[in-house]
């Protein structure tokens, strides 16, 4: 997201200050935060051709400061709604088919932009820009924290793989070892 906007910084809380330390004396931007909520409804799958396949939907919030001596007429609704559905764009553009994410979809969102006052006697404007996204993946690393249990070890390595191949005589029975004779061995040497 940083990469398409302009994002102060990542917390769980909106920002303290009014104006961002992207401001400069001739332009003042509004202070923004990130937050990224947690995924919800998240979902894993075997799937014979990738492994294991996972989905879910992941939030992300953007909160900007706006004086509070400001109107609700004032506030750029118009301008973070385009925001949002210019992430939402560029996601389905750059996400999809990419690494290991298989679809990027933006989700039904019932209020992209939020408006609430910050509860302090300035009364600062927090807007937010609400953005969703239905993410399907192929999951290849659980990045299991030692905290939350041990480590998994990470599978052999592989340096040579030996493949028989038979040949099956007429009306063979697949269950039946002594139907099919050694024919050729291939051996593969992998090297890294």
């Amino acid at each position: 997201m940083s990469s398409l906007i302009r994002i102060d910084k990542y917390d769980a809380d909106p920002p303290a200050e009014l104006y961002s330390v992207a401001s400069t004396s001739e332009a003042f931007y509004p202070a923004n935060t990130a937050i990224e909520f947690p995924c919800k409804d998240l979902i894993f799958e075997r799937s014979e051709v990738t492994g294991i396949t996972g989905s879910g939907s992941f939030s992300y919030s953007i909160v900007y400061r706006y004086p509070g001596d400001l109107t609700l007429n004032e506030l750029p609704l118009v301008q973070l709604e385009g925001l949002v559905q210019y992430i939402q764009a560029q996601a389905l553009l750059s996400l999809s088919g990419c690494g290991g994410i298989r679809r990027a979809v933006p989700a039904t969102n019932e209020f992209p932009v939020q408006v609430e006052r910050d509860g302090t006697d300035q009364g600062d404007w927090l807007v937010y820009a609400n953005l969703v996204f239905s993410i399907e993946f192929i999951l290849t690393d659980f990045g299991l924290d030692p905290a939350f249990g041990p480590t998994p070890e990470p599978p052999p390595e592989l340096n040579e793989l030996t493949i028989g191949v038979y040949r099956a005589k007429t009306g063979f029975d697949v269950d039946e070892p002594d139907d099919s004779t050694l024919d050729a061995t291939l051996t593969v040497n992998i090297s890294n």
